[in-house]
């Protein structure tokens, strides 16, 4: 046990649960606050409803910055795919093999993060414009300083993507890596990213499928479970390769889907436990050094514990989606 009383304390400080008590006496107060205000019960439901979508649209964002406020919580799990990955997929690659590039095209990456996309097609001789695009400040900050120190001339701008700044056919190609699954209002977004892209231009987005990793996120929501907080949902199930092609298609005609297969494999816990440990800012709990320490040491002994028992290598299947849009 990991400061068993501590644990209780935020337990129920962050365990959430709504009361409705209806009586007469507020019924009646509510109907006459609908008669002096001249509102339906419809309309004050759907503006209760429209606050609160707001209000929580508002926290996930939130969560999303705090995740990448440090970009080394983001390098460890790209780290960790790169290294433990069963076939060894480059993924930057499949996508400029995608875009057919002549070197001359204007390219939008939303969610660019630290720039090495960017970057990596500038060292290669692209000509055309690039603009990279995040909402991170922190992101953008480094992917200044990394494109400076090799004297390449990048546009980086922070920014919302759901409010893209640009003129109506700005770009040839809008490029969305794995960043779909944070944007509220995907159908929307996406809407949006077509505005800004030239008539004979395209869109690629870059996805997981919201089954991948299912040994790694049941160990987090065990971990979760066992510290008293609400279970996480997959990251990717609001833009995932199980609807991915559905909400594409309501803003695209032709979609072109690659599907790679492949897995995680480990032989020891402390990549496993590195990898969760970088989640934590994303996940629905105080923002508290003693507690991410008690939940690193039960993660570190639940995980050998768990490797010791499946024969000592821990496979973890994901599965990857490469959309090609026009």
């Amino acid at each position: 046990m990991f400061a068993l009383a501590n644990i209780k304390e935020r337990k129920n400080m962050k365990e959430k649960s709504i009361h409705f008590r209806i009586n007469e006496s507020f019924l009646e107060r509510f109907e006459e606050a609908l008669i002096y205000e001249g509102l339906t019960k419809t309309e004050v439901l759907t503006h209760a409803i429209q606050n609160f979508c707001v209000t929580v649209e508002s926290r996930k964002m939130n969560d999303i910055k705090r995740q990448y406020e440090v970009s080394n919580h983001l390098q460890i799990r790209i780290d960790t795919h790169a290294k433990y990955e069963e076939k060894r997929v480059d993924l930057d690659k499949i996508v400029i093999e995608k875009l057919h590039l002549t070197k001359n095209e204007k390219i939008l990456d939303l969610g660019c993060a630290t720039g090495d996309f960017l970057i990596h097609l500038k060292e290669n001789g692209h000509k055309g414009h690039l603009t990279g695009y995040d909402q991170s400040t922190k992101m953008i900050h480094d992917a200044i300083k990394n494109s400076k120190q090799k004297n390449l001339n990048i546009e980086w701008i922070v920014g919302d993507a759901r409010k893209l700044p640009f003129t109506t056919n700005a770009y040839d190609w809008v490029i969305a890596r794995h960043m779909l699954y944070h944007v509220p209002d995907v159908k929307n977004a996406i809407k949006g990213f077509k505005n800004v892209i030239k008539p004979n231009g395209g869109f690629i987005a870059t996805t997981n499928s919201c089954f991948s990793l299912p040994r790694i996120q049941k160990l987090c929501n065990n971990m979760l479970t066992e510290f008293g907080f609400p279970e996480r949902t997959s990251p990717a199930n609001s833009f995932c390769i199980e609807n991915a092609k559905d909400i594409l298609s309501s803003t695209f005609d032709n979609i072109d889907e690659l599907i790679i297969s492949n897995a995680l494999i480990f032989h020891h816990a402390e990549p496993i436990v590195k990898y969760i440990t970088s989640m934590f800012p994303s996940l629905d709990i105080p923002d508290d050094m003693e507690l991410y320490l008690d939940m690193q040491k039960w993660l570190q002994v639940e995980t050998e514990n768990i490797i010791s028992n499946i024969g000592g290598i821990w496979r973890d299947s994901k599965n990857v989606g490469i959309y090609r849009c026009n």
